[in-house]
């Protein structure tokens, strides 16, 4: 036996602390109970990185579990030095919680070890818009009833879109290409800022707003990790390079894209500000878009209506409005068939 004892950085610490926070919050066994509170009472390091972390990120679970095991004496030694009140802190979810943590640790460490993977899972409901902020300081504006995967190593960041629509703010970052997937495709970006909406299986829409992406059909392309010091955007690499101010649909194999105007451009972003605008669309790809933000399914007793050509700025999820101004402004009237299902006809 020895009394000598390892020396560990501050983040070992951190990263140490962080495991016990997340084991807190799914609940500990009585062993890990007893290796905690060892652990925690070996040094005042340990007892106060462990306790800012979990204040940190609001996790009262965790500061409820810290209080039972640390001595009162010592906690009261710890909650002196930091001067925010405990009873200002939201419960976080248990998935933002642990993906805050490790964003903490990422922040502080700059960089990911070289085997190091960082996975979350981001998802919103029906009606539900939010932005989130990535490990690598990315922002990602999730829409309504949107689901997407996040994959960070030392060598890539890689999203995975499976459900609705995002957009994403890139920080710059050559050495890590930012690449999403969706609809057998990838688009590719160090540091930009573009939005994609997939439509289904096998097509999505793809609008650039700042800098330049690479659009690569992953049959093709089947490496996604990019060699060190090559540019991922080098149109050598195969695919198609689109810049600020292009739209594409993409399908599995191909890319039709057009050029905006900053008219058009605010007017596909403007969910950010939850809100629908239509300028002369089919009244039934109007009610589709709609659809996606309230939980109702419409008819129409007379097929030409789903034709009608309609314009204007729609709150997003205010249901009541759309359907008043479908009777002002367009003669279509409405019937309420049951929870689900609104059945539209003509006035005229």
């Amino acid at each position: 036996m020895t009394n000598i004892k390892a020396f560990n950085s501050k983040e070992s610490i951190q990263q140490q602390a962080s495991v016990w926070i997340s084991r807190i919050d799914r609940g500990l066994s009585p062993d890990e109970t007893q290796q905690l509170a060892l652990w925690a009472n070996n040094s005042e390091s340990h007892r106060q990185i462990l306790f800012d972390l979990a204040q940190t990120w609001d996790d009262m679970s965790a500061l409820n579990e810290l209080k039972g095991l640390m001595p009162l004496n010592k906690l009261a030694t710890t909650t002196q030095k930091n001067k925010r009140s405990v009873h200002l802190a939201l419960a976080a979810s248990v998935a933002f919680m642990l993906f805050s943590v490790m964003s903490w640790l990422m922040f502080n460490s700059n960089q990911v070890g070289e085997n190091d993977i960082m996975i979350s899972q981001l998802v919103t409901s029906v009606g539900e818009q939010k932005p989130v902020t990535l490990q690598d300081g990315s922002v990602v504006y999730l829409n309504t009833n949107s689901e997407l995967r996040v994959n960070f190593s030392s060598r890539t960041r890689q999203i995975n879109l499976l459900r609705g629509e995002a957009l994403f703010e890139v920080a710059h970052d050559k050495e890590r290409p930012f690449i999403v997937s969706a609809a057998g495709n990838t688009v590719t970006a160090v540091g930009t800022a573009f939005n994609v909406q997939l439509i289904d299986d096998e097509h999505f829409e793809l609008l650039v707003t700042e800098g330049k992406v690479l659009l690569q059909n992953m049959q093709e392309n089947q490496t996604i990790e990019q060699p060190i010091g090559q540019n991922p955007l080098d149109a050598k690499q195969g695919g198609t390079l689109l810049t600020a101010g292009q739209k594409a649909l993409v399908a599995q194999d191909s890319a039709q894209s057009a050029t905006l105007s900053i008219e058009q451009i605010q007017n596909e972003l403007a969910w950010r500000q939850g809100v629908v605008v239509f300028d002369g669309e089919p009244l039934i790809n109007a009610l589709t878009e709609i659809s996606r933000y309230v939980a109702v399914n419409f008819d129409f007793d007379d097929e030409k209506l789903k034709e009608q050509r309609v314009a204007g700025y729609f709150k997003a999820g205010d249901l009541d409005g759309l359907l008043a101004a479908l009777s002002n402004n367009f003669n279509i009237r409405y019937k309420k068939v049951d929870d689900n299902t609104i059945l539209l006809f003509s006035a005229i």
